[in-house]
């Protein structure tokens, strides 16, 4: 009997191991799907640090430079849970009311590498958002009785007139229905754009992408390259539009918007741009809609699929067909590109929007300044035409005659705002019932369409602050 009760003791020690390996088998596993857990509940653009250990998470208060308005105080909360919550590495935002900055916040870093702050003296190219100025710039010439709308772009360009163009309008090219969003046979070269002569000839050369019929389909690229044709063979001083932005735009109205950048420039104040992360990509990709909080727009598959007219569109027509990372070189931004190649500020963005909110009439607080557009200018500008289909973007949208989009975004379906966006997520738009100019600009580069969670959470707070204001529930 004793000794099978001490052989029952031995055993004891080799059962408690036995159990404990059992438990502490499954364990590296255990973290590992933590760990991933972690990595994808956590914001896209933090530190692998902070998303796997919390270790050396950014703190919005480090870097944050600027001012609100007490009113509009929850604004200053939302961009600063951007840059924590890993949404946001770098950005600026700027928002007027009733004619007045109320909003101006610069956060955030503008180089991972170097460390440098995001601060008010940071530039930032937004890409597409740069079409609002250049919009502009055409009314302004329309103003002058240089440019109209309903005019034959081959009146002004006689070369153009081939491959079944010969009935495009200016306006057909401002609301994307020239038939020139992308070339056949040709992948746009970024030296083929410092010799814009040169340039022109295959611009004039492109057959009309569906058979002379005018067909909605964006003109992502192209349209700056014809609007800078036609521009610079009717102004008087033969300048192109970043020329005229130069000379004209940001002297008048005390704004930064850089149409083409100097070594200089570039380096000592143009951010950094950063990708959206490839595995939160693939994990887009694969999981259901309804488990995405933003979703990749359907133009996005098609973007990789050659071929197709979005991939022609966004691809294949952009200089050297450039990914977001390839924009960090000082090469890529030294021609200019009126559609796309745009580096300013929020605030300078913002101020546009604030002129086009008080009705194309200069700001109370900078009396000396001209008007930016006539009333008879604007309501040509402002003039809309119906809901279409696009052919590259692949949804229905509303656009001006003077190339200006209208939106009802998401939780703010009530409102309609004008304006555009530019890929990556920044956005210059307005409303002129409620007083509202909005901007943002960022270096994080999401896969939304027009603005993202990011810039839409502060514009639904200004909108709920601005009825707060004017008492409207």
């Amino acid at each position: 009997m004793a000794e099978k009760i001490s052989q029952k003791k031995s055993a004891f020690p080799s059962l408690l191991i036995k159990s404990l390996l059992l438990l502490i088998k499954p364990l590296p596993m255990t973290i590992l799907i933590i760990l991933i857990c972690r990595y994808i509940c956590s914001g896209p653009f933090l530190p692998l640090s902070c998303q796997l250990f919390s270790l050396n998470c950014p703190k919005a208060s480090d870097t944050l430079h600027g001012f609100v308005e007490t009113e509009f105080s929850e604004i200053k909360n939302i961009f600063s849970k951007n840059i924590e919550s890993g949404l946001e590495i770098g950005a600026s935002v700027a928002i007027y009311y009733e004619n007045k900055l109320v909003v101006d916040l610069t956060g955030g870093i503008s180089n991972w590498n170097t460390g440098k702050v995001y601060d008010e003296n940071t530039l930032q190219l937004t890409f597409s958002s740069v079409k609002v100025l250049t919009s502009l710039v055409v009314a302004r010439l329309v103003e002058q009785g240089i440019l109209d709308y309903d005019e034959k772009i081959s009146t002004y360009w006689p070369e153009f007139a081939q491959g079944k163009k010969e009935n495009v309008t200016l306006e057909h090219l401002m609301t994307h229905r020239a038939g020139v969003g992308w070339f056949d046979n040709h992948l746009t070269k970024l030296a083929e754009l410092h010799d814009l002569d040169s340039f022109s000839k295959i611009l004039e050369s492109q057959p009309h992408n569906f058979g002379g019929v005018p067909t909605r389909s964006y003109h992502a690229c192209t349209r700056g390259y014809y609007l800078n044709e036609i521009v610079r063979r009717m102004d008087p001083k033969h300048r192109t539009i970043g020329q005229i932005v130069r000379e004209e735009i940001m002297s008048q109205y005390n704004i930064e918007y850089y149409y083409s950048t100097s070594e200089e420039l570039y380096k000592s104040r143009v951010a950094q741009i950063y990708s959206y992360p490839l595995p939160r990509v693939l994990a887009k990709l694969i999981f259901p809609e309804f488990m995405l909080t933003n979703p990749i727009h359907p133009l996005f598959f098609d973007m990789l699929s050659p071929g197709t007219i979005t991939h022609k569109t966004l691809v294949n027509s952009c200089p050297d067909q450039a990914q977001p990372k390839d924009w960090n070189k000082l090469e890529m931004v030294k021609p200019e590109g009126p559609s796309y190649n745009g580096i300013t500020n929020s605030r300078s963005m913002a101020k546009l929007a604030a002129m086009m909110a008080n009705h194309g009439k200069s700001l109370p607080s900078d009396k000396f300044e001209p008007r930016l557009l006539k009333d008879e200018t604007l309501e040509k500008f402002l003039e809309r035409s119906h809901s279409t289909f696009d052919h590259a973007i692949l949804e229905n949208f509303t656009i001006s005659k003077g190339g200006i989009g209208f939106f009802r975004l998401p939780g703010l379906e009530e409102y309609e705002f004008l304006g555009w966006g530019g890929s990556g997520g920044s956005l210059l738009i307005w409303n002129e019932e409620l007083k509202i100019g909005f901007s943002y600009c960022m270096n994080a580069f999401h896969t939304s369409l027009l603005g993202d969670e990011r810039s839409l959470a502060m514009l639904i707070e200004t909108v709920r602050t601005v009825l707060r204001l004017k008492n409207i529930s």
